[in-house]
């Protein structure tokens, strides 16, 4: 059968089961050019369900398939049962969308056909319990990890995205931004695109997360889609703010925010690691040991399936070159945690934490790259403090009993006598009364000793950081794995 005894078929079909089809567009030129493109039937489906064609709507997103489940987040309806051919003849209909383009407010716009014709790399992602999902026998010795809190699971008709973008607004850097996630490989998964305001020179972390917009691509045409949530990004009427649509992104964000935290410690650890020692961990227990190689302050159940994948990246010798950093764990875990940050929270999956104090605002933030993860606000020495570049290189749970001047945590600053700390003064946070050392407070410094790895950058300044506090309602906490205690030392910190 000729392709165009297909379409005539495929026409008739849809006036067997559409009724009212009064409209004027030319359908079968319209089908001969696109039958293969889901892409295009969503858009026109979209077309028929803004003029209130309900029936016509659901017969083209039903042969829109993923697509449509990818921006809906719901399945895709069936196709009905072909009725019996009538005899009378199609009427020729004209179109009103120009297909395949992108269609973004009301406007269209065309999509790059230049890309690569490959199968996408996320098809071949291993499901959760298959080998590469498993802890491997190196971390037989590992600690074992405390369950740690479980997301509620998607759907299962929902597809995680591949990428969830950070962008400031829809101008500047938010347009390209947006230009990137259209332009790059299609993808069989979504990539979601969150509001990431700006901070002064950073970009903020934990006022991140409302969602913005999907991004959806067709493999088969190259052409990608976006359903918009955020009115400001578009001239149009976007997803209503109680839709089953925004509400389920919202939740995605919310899930895979702590997620991405989790990975960045690991991460951050295993850079360290091998930068204090020259050879990247072997297991889990190489890091979350106990004192005084502590590297890591714990364990969770997520971190074992991506340090084997992050472990076995690093073992491939794939055209004889071993990598020479870490990647971003992305094809094992939960799927409340997939999504590589990207956009302008791209340094999160590229550059290890690291620690920066500011001596005028008596502010210590974590950062990575551009990105700040937190504020807190700290007590120093003023001129007693030093400035200058330090490194972690010790840390330890309640010093000298935890009921002393220190609190219930410390870090040592290169060897030295000057340290990180909580404090039995919490009035001094925010005043220059310690003997040089960093104080803070207890919620505080034990969020940051858990986020940070022993090995960490502490870089000590006047200026550089905001005074807006960021530290998020839920702390980041690693459950218990070691002992990280030392009570056969007395710790003199310059206080």
């Amino acid at each position: 059968m000729s392709k165009e005894s297909r379409i005539d078929e495929q026409i008739q079909h849809f006036y067997d089961n559409v009724p009212n089809v009064g409209d004027a567009l030319p359908l079968k030129e319209y089908l001969l050019k696109h039958e293969d493109s889901r892409m295009a039937w969503y858009l026109l489906g979209k077309e028929y369900e803004g003029k209130g064609d309900t029936a016509k709507a659901t017969y083209c997103f039903a042969q829109a398939g993923e697509i449509y489940e990818a921006f809906e987040s719901k399945p895709a309806p069936q196709l009905p049962e072909a009725k019996p051919k009538k005899k009378s003849g199609w009427k020729k209909w004209t179109l009103a969308l120009l297909l395949p383009l992108l269609l973004i407010g009301g406007a269209a716009i065309a999509v790059n056909e230049l890309m690569p014709d490959r199968e996408d790399p996320a098809a071949e992602v291993p499901p959760e319990g298959s080998a590469s999902a498993t802890p491997s026998a190196s971390a037989s010795a590992s600690p074992k990890p405390t369950p740690s809190s479980k997301p509620a699971p998607l759907p299962s008709n929902v597809i995680p995205p591949d990428q969830i973008a950070g962008a400031p607004g829809p101008n500047g850097p938010g347009e390209g931004v947006l230009g990137g996630l259209l332009t790059q490989k299609p993808s069989r998964q979504p990539r979601l695109l969150i509001a990431a305001p700006q901070l002064g020179k950073w970009n903020d972390w934990v006022k991140s997360g409302k969602p913005v917009a999907t991004v959806a691509s067709d493999r088969e045409t190259g052409t990608a889609g976006v359903q918009w949530f955020d009115p400001k990004w578009c001239d149009c009427k976007p997803a209503d703010a109680n839709s089953n649509e925004v509400k389920l992104a919202a939740r995605l964000v919310e899930s895979w925010k702590p997620m991405q935290e989790e990975k960045l410690a690991l991460r951050s650890a295993m850079v360290r690691y091998k930068e204090m020692t020259g050879s990247w961990p072997s297991s889990p227990g190489a890091m979350a040991a106990d004192y005084p190689s502590n590297v890591m302050s714990g364990w969770s159940e997520n971190m074992t399936p991506w340090f084997d994948e992050l472990k076995a990246a690093l073992e491939d010798k794939t055209d004889g070159k071993i990598p020479r950093t870490v990647g971003w764990p992305e094809r094992n875990g939960p799927d409340t945690g997939h999504g590589t940050p990207s956009g302008t929270l791209s340094p999160l999956a590229n550059q290890p934490l690291e620690i920066i104090v500011d001596k005028s605002n008596h502010r210590l933030a974590i950062v990575s790259g551009d990105v700040i993860l937190r504020n807190y606000a700290v007590g120093l020495g003023g001129s007693k403090t030093p400035e200058g570049e330090f490194v972690i290189t010790e840390k330890v749970k309640d010093p000298n009993g935890g009921k002393g001047a220190y609190g219930s945590r410390g870090m040592t600053l290169s060897d030295g006598r000057y340290g990180i700390h909580g404090t039995d003064e919490p009035n001094s946070i925010g005043k220059d009364e310690s003997l040089g050392c960093v104080r803070m407070k207890k919620e505080d410094i034990e969020e940051l000793y858990d986020l940070v790895p022993m090995g960490t950058p502490v870089t000590i300044a006047k200026g550089g950081l905001p005074s807006e506090l960021r530290a998020p309602q839920q702390r980041f906490k690693l459950p218990s794995t070691q002992n990280e205690t030392n009570p056969r030392k007395v710790y003199d910190w310059l206080g």
